[in-house]
Parts: C-alpha cells; structure tokens; sequence
C-alpha cells in the first residue's frame, strides 16, 4: 500500500468494465480506479447509508509495478501482517476468487483476506483491456 485518498468520484472510461470505476488524476499521474465491490462480488452494490468511500492506493511488488486505486466502501484500519500469520485460502474461496486472494489471516480483530494487487489487475474482468490501460 502507498497511500490513502478520499474518494472522488472517477472519470469513467468508455467501454471498460464495470469494476473499472473509471480514471482520476493523482498529483499529476492518471490512476486508474477499481471498485473492489464490484469485482469482487461481481457487480457494484448499493449501500442505503454508505460510510465514507476510500481509495486505496497500491502498486505491485515485482514486475511491471503498475499503481492502482482500490476504492473501498470504508476502511477499518491498516494492519501489518507478520511473517508466518497468514494461513492457506480455503478452497471455496480459492474457487470463487481464484488468483485475488493470496492467503487469509484468521486472528482477530477482524479476521481477513489478504489480495493480490497482480491478480486484481490480471482479473478476467480487465483481460478484454490492453496493457496500457492498466499501468
């Protein structure tokens, strides 16, 4: 993670699907936008009284280090992960989010799942996409 950014709504891009929220400008640099609801679950879901919407700004360890906004629908706090407490993904959510999701830490508070910033952006929902769309 790099950083954390209040939410403004993003520039949508025509013809992008539809967990790409669309692009939004930070500091000068046009950073694409992904609506974690919508890839996740597979569509965007409505919240009657949404919290505060964040951007969760992130870039890949190795390879390409292509940068990317998470938009979340809020954000319970930042937690480091020491080595050794991340455990295996079941298999029912290894099936259903495949690549996404890289291990899970059961210790609360809360318990969670820890993504892949490359699986997110190598998600079959942005294959239709060329390389350049998301750098």
């Amino acid at each position: 993670m790099q950083e954390v950014i209040g939410y403004r709504p993003p520039t949508r891009v025509f013809h992008a699907p539809k967990a790409l929220a669309g692009v939004t400008s930070l500091r000068g640099e046009v950073l694409p936008v992904i609506d974690l609801a919508s890839l996740l679950h597979g569509e965007a879901e409505t919240r009657p009284d949404p919290s505060e919407p964040r951007v969760v700004v992130v870039r890949e360890a190795a390879g390409a280090k292509r940068r990317v906004g998470l938009k979340v629908d809020a954000l319970l706090g930042l937690r480091e992960v020491p080595a050794g407490k991340q455990g295996e993904v079941p298999a029912a959510v290894q099936a259903r989010l495949g690549e996404l999701v890289v291990g899970v830490v059961s210790e609360p508070p809360p318990a969670f799942a820890l993504l892949s910033v490359t699986g997110i952006l190598n998600a079959p929902a942005f294959r239709q996409l060329s390389g350049a769309a998301i750098e």
